[in-house]
């Protein structure tokens, strides 16, 4: 039986437990980070977890100019680098287990 498309990116991206373990930590770093009262030892490190894609969408955002950088705008990338960088971890756990099965099975 073959899966669709969206089904089989969710089981990728949420279907492992090292995304889940990225995901979560990001969603618990980001909620005592954000906010006027958050820890920003807190925030600075969810901000970190999605370095690679953040940082890349980030200056894309930046040199766009100031109408584009909106709280919105910020949270959007953020969202989708945890996600995108979660379907990369799955990928991996996918591919290691797929490796490490014997021949045949």
């Amino acid at each position: 039986m073959r899966i669709g498309p969206v089904r089989a990116f969710a089981r990728i991206t949420f279907g492992n437990w090292l995304s889940r373990v990225y995901l979560g930590s990001a969603a618990f770093l980001l909620l005592i980070g954000a906010g006027e009262g958050g820890d920003q030892t807190a925030g600075l490190f969810a901000l970190m977890l999605a370095v690679p894609t953040g940082a890349m969408l980030l200056s894309v955002v930046n040199s766009l100019g100031a109408w584009a950088q909106t709280d919105g705008s910020i949270w959007a990338i953020l969202a989708f680098s945890y996600v995108f960088q979660a379907w990369l971890l799955g990928l991996l756990v996918h591919a290691v287990r797929r490796g490490s099965r014997p021949a045949g099975l």
